[in-house]
C-alpha cells in the first residue's frame, strides 16, 4: 500500500458514511457505506488477508488496483445506505455487482392523473409517473407510507372520485366526493415528509412554522421561523404584531398571521406550514393551497379525579383527516426536525412578546 494512501485511511473519521476507492486513473471502482468509516476501510486492508490473496476481504476487488480514496460523512448508517446507493447507480463502478440493477432501488410513484394514486416500484424506466426515492429498506418505506396515510390520506384505488372507495369510508383516502378540494395539498405534504424521510439525496423541503404568544390575550405577537430541510433558515425568520384579532383567539391570530405571510409574494413561498396547536387551530386554515399541519406539544391525563398536564413529544393533525399521527411512531430524523422547529416558534414568539411588554412597562 502507498503511503500516501495509508495516510489517508488512517485520517479518515469513525462515523457513518460513504468510502469510495479510485484506481491510478481516478477512475472509481468500488463503492461502500458503513457506520464507522475508519473501521471499515481498513478491515478491507487486513495484512493477513494480504498475505493469503490479491483481493480485498469480503469483495472481488484486486487491492493493487486502488490507488486513492474519497469519502463522505452522513449522519447516520442509514443516510449512508441510501448514498451508496445512489452513488452506484451514478457512477457504476467495475466492482459494485450487486447494487447496479434498477430493481435494488425502490420508488415511491404518483400516477400522472388529476387524483394521483400512490404504489412503490423496483423498475423507473419507462415508468409514466412522478417519482421520489431511491428508498433501500422495503419494510421501513412501506410502514412509513402507512403512518402518513393517517393525516395524509391517498388513494391506491381505482375508483372514480363519484364512487367513494372502502379506504375513503375508513378515513384513509380523500379522493373521492367533497374531499377532492383539498387532494392536492395532501400529495404535495406527503411529497415533503418523503424527503424530509430521504435525505441528503432528496432536494430539502421549505418548511414554515406560526406560533403565537400574549399575556391574557393582550400585546398578542406572532412569529414565523424558517427550515430549509433540518436547518433553521434565519434571513426568512418573521415577527408579526396581531391587528385585527381581540383577546384570547389562538386559532384566529394564527389565521391573520399566515394570511398576511401568503400576501408577501417576494419571500418564498414553503412546501409545509407547521402551526403550533391542534384541531382548533387547524379548523380556520383548511382552505390553504399550502399543505399544513398541527403539531400539538401537550397531552392530558386524568389522576385521581383531577386532569393532570403530562408532556409528551406530540401529536400530528391535518386538516385532511380525522385522525391522528403519534410522533413517537416516525423515523428520528423527521420527528426531531418537527420539534426543532416547533421550540424555535416558540422561543421566537417568546422573545418578541417579551420585547413588546418591557417597551410598554418603559412607556408608563
Amino acid at each position: 500500500m502507498k503511503k500516501e494512501l495509508k495516510e489517508k485511511i488512517n485520517k479518515l473519521p469513525q462515523n457513518p458514511g460513504v468510502y469510495l476507492f479510485q484506481d491510478k486513473k481516478g477512475e472509481i471502482i468500488y463503492i461502500g457505506k458503513s457506520a464507522n468509516l475508519k473501521k471499515r476501510v481498513l478491515s478491507h486492508f487486513r495484512q493477513s488477508n494480504f498475505q493469503k490473496s490479491n483481493f480485498l476481504q469480503g469483495t472481488l476487488i484486486n487491492y493493487k488496483k486502488i490507488a486513492d480514496l474519497e469519502f463522505i460523512e452522513t449522519n447516520s448508517e442509514a443516510e449512508a445506505l441510501i448514498l451508496e446507493r445512489k452513488l452506484v447507480k451514478k457512477y457504476q463502478p467495475k466492482y459494485n455487482i450487486e447494487l447496479k440493477d434498477d430493481k435494488d432501488f425502490l420508488y415511491v410513484a404518483f400516477s400522472q392523473e388529476e387524483l394521483p394514486r400512490l404504489s412503490l416500484i423496483h423498475q423507473t424506466k419507462k415508468v409514466m409517473a412522478d417519482l421520489e426515492g431511491p428508498f433501500p429498506q422495503v419494510k421501513a418505506i412501506k410502514q412509513f407510507l402507512k403512518l402518513l396515510r393517517k393525516i395524509f390520506p391517498y388513494r391506491t384505488c381505482k375508483n372514480k372520485p363519484s364512487t367513494p372507495c372502502l379506504e375513503y369510508h375508513l378515513g384513509f383516502c380523500n379522493a373521492h366526493l367533497k374531499k377532492t378540494k383539498t387532494y392536492p395539498q395532501v400529495i404535495k405534504g406527503i411529497k415533503v415528509f418523503l424527503r424530509l424521510y430521504n435525505e441528503p439525496i432528496s432536494p430539502s423541503p421549505h418548511l414554515e412554522c406560526f406560533d403565537v404568544s400574549h399575556t391574557q390575550g393582550k400585546l398578542t405577537v406572532g412569529s414565523m421561523v424558517t427550515f430549509i430541510g433540518k436547518k433553521p433558515f434565519k434571513k426568512y425568520y418573521r415577527r408579526f404584531q396581531i391587528k385585527r384579532v381581540k383577546g384570547i383567539n389562538d386559532p384566529a391570530s394564527l389565521k391573520e398571521i399566515i394570511e398576511r405571510r401568503l400576501k408577501h409574494k417576494e419571500w418564498p413561498y414553503p412546501d409545509l406550514i407547521i402551526i403550533d396547536g391542534g384541531k382548533s387551530q387547524l379548523a380556520l386554515l383548511k382552505n390553504l393551497e399550502i399543505p399544513v399541519i398541527a403539531l400539538a406539544k401537550l397531552n392530558l391525563s386524568k389522576k385521581e379525579g383531577s386532569f393532570q398536564r403530562i408532556k409528551s413529544e406530540g401529536f400530528l393533525y391535518s386538516p385532511y383527516s380525522r385522525n391522528r399521527l403519534d410522533l413517537k411512531e416516525i423515523p428520528f430524523n423527521i420527528k426531531s426536525v418537527l420539534l426543532q422547529i416547533r421550540d424555535e416558534a416558540h422561543r421566537f414568539a417568546i422573545s418578541y412578546h417579551r420585547l413588546k411588554r418591557k417597551k410598554e412597562i418603559l412607556e408608563e
